[in-house]
C-alpha cells in the first residue's frame, strides 16, 4: 500500500509541477510588471521634482533679487526722506526769519503788507509748476501766490500761516 500511495504521490506531485511552475512564471511576470510600472512613477516623479526644485531655485533667485531692490529703494527713500526734513528744517528757518524780519522792521513790514506785482505773481506761479513737473507732486506741496488786490498779500493774519 505504501507503494500505491507512493506512486500516487509521485504522479500527482509529476502534474502539479508543472502547474506550480506555470503559477510560479505567472507570479514572476506580474511582480515585473508591477515592478516597472513602480519604477516609472519613480521616474516620473523624480522628475517633477527635479522640475520643482530648478522652480523653487529660480524664484529663490529672484526673491533675493528684489529683495536687493528692495534694500536699494529704502535706503534711497530714507536718504530723501533726511534731505526733506533737512529742506524743511531751512524753509521753515527762513520763513521764521522772514516774519521776524517783518515784525521787527517797520519798513519790511509795509512792503510785506503790499499785493504782488502780476509779473511776480506769473513768475511765481511758473515757479510753482516748474517745481511741480520736477517733483510730480502735481503743485500740492509749492504755496501758490495770492491775487492781485488780495487783502491776505502779505503777512499773515495769523501767526501759523505759511507766506
Amino acid at each position: 500500500m505504501d507503494a500505491v500511495i507512493g506512486r500516487l504521490l509521485k504522479g500527482a506531485l509529476g502534474q502539479v509541477t508543472p502547474i506550480l511552475l506555470a503559477m510560479l512564471l505567472a507570479i514572476a511576470v506580474f511582480a515585473g510588471m508591477l515592478a516597472r510600472q513602480y519604477a516609472a512613477e519613480r521616474d516620473a516623479a523624480e522628475a517633477r521634482a527635479t522640475v520643482a526644485d530648478n522652480r523653487a531655485e529660480a524664484f529663490g533667485e529672484m526673491l533675493d533679487w528684489q529683495r536687493d531692490r528692495m534694500r536699494l529703494l529704502t535706503d534711497a527713500l530714507e536718504q530723501r526722506d533726511q534731505r526733506l526734513a533737512e529742506d524743511r528744517r531751512a524753509i521753515d528757518q527762513q520763513r521764521d526769519a522772514a516774519r521776524r524780519l517783518e515784525h521787527d522792521d517797520a519798513e519790511t513790514a509795509d512792503w510785506a503788507g503790499l499785493p504782488l506785482p502780476d509779473d511776480v505773481q506769473r513768475w511765481v506761479r511758473d515757479l510753482d509748476a516748474g517745481a511741480a513737473d520736477a517733483s510730480g507732486t502735481g503743485g500740492g506741496d509749492v504755496p501758490s501766490a495770492s491775487a492781485p488786490g488780495d487783502a491776505t498779500a502779505g503777512a499773515p493774519t495769523d501767526g501759523d500761516a505759511q507766506p
